[in-house]
């Protein structure tokens, strides 16, 4: 990854609701010209009641403004409780417009090797528009169309950009919610960037943990999942898995 992210939480419009992200929405600010720093900014103002996204990202990087396990206020009730929300900002200048697709990939990137997602559930507002209903926002499609780009383009570099080999030294598998407190703190003591994996409804794990060079498998089957290089941190209930973790930590 190379886009540079900093973190400058909001202080207002926040909801506070608990999120577990199922995939993410990708905005257009419609602003030319604001940066990053601007729409974070706009965002923490009184008057911006019940707007805010997860990540604003521009052609200088990008600034979290909400953490990924907190809902924003970004494409209605629906998709507000179960997707992340990516702002890309506008400009006028070409040059910009190439420094900030970079990093709207790598961003989007960053994020699907996190949670182990593909191309699939990454959307566009007028997609969420059109699935749920309820807003008629159809950005960014208009926006990037400016600059002879398409929605297709956009996940086309997504995706070669996620095949693009192991970049990740670490991987963790959890098995669902609950085992993600003892993940964090397994993820803490690891000292590498390190992705967090959920398995999926059916309890097979995502195929983006081939991505990673050492996967933990956290919770789930004691018998691994196939990773070539893998540790298994589980047991037959959740106080046993803890239990796993915390002898791995040296408590």
């Amino acid at each position: 990854m190379t886009v540079q992210i900093s973190e400058q939480l909001l202080s207002r419009n926040r909801p506070g609701t608990p999120l577990t992200p199922r995939g993410i929405v990708i905005h257009s600010t419609a602003c030319p010209g604001a940066t990053a720093q601007n729409i974070r900014d706009s965002f923490n103002r009184p008057d911006s009641a019940k707007a805010s996204a997860h990540y604003a990202v521009d052609w200088n990087g990008a600034i979290r403004m909400i953490p990924d396990s907190e809902m924003a206020w970004h494409a209605g009730p629906t998709a507000n409780r179960q997707y992340l929300s990516v702002e890309l900002c506008e400009t006028d200048d070409p040059v910009k417009f190439d420094a900030a697709w970079r990093n709207l990939i790598d961003l989007v990137t960053y994020i699907c090797r996190r949670y182990g997602w593909d191309t699939g559930p990454i959307w566009s507002h007028r997609g969420i528009s059109q699935a749920y209903h309820d807003t008629d926002h159809t950005d960014p499609i208009g926006y990037l169309a400016s600059y002879g780009k398409t929605w297709d383009d956009l996940l086309a570099d997504i995706e070669s950009e996620l095949k693009g080999g192991n970049t990740v030294d670490e991987g963790i598998l959890i098995f669902g919610p609950a085992d993600f407190e003892p993940a964090i703190r397994l993820a803490a003591t690891l000292g590498n960037e390190v992705a967090i994996f959920v398995r999926k409804p059916d309890g097979t794990p995502p195929v983006a943990i081939k991505q990673v060079k050492h996967l933990y498998v956290v919770g789930g089957s004691q018998e691994g999942v196939g990773h070539p290089n893998e540790t298994v941190l589980a047991g037959p209930n959740w106080f046993a898995t803890v239990a796993a973790v915390a002898k791995k930590l040296g408590y």
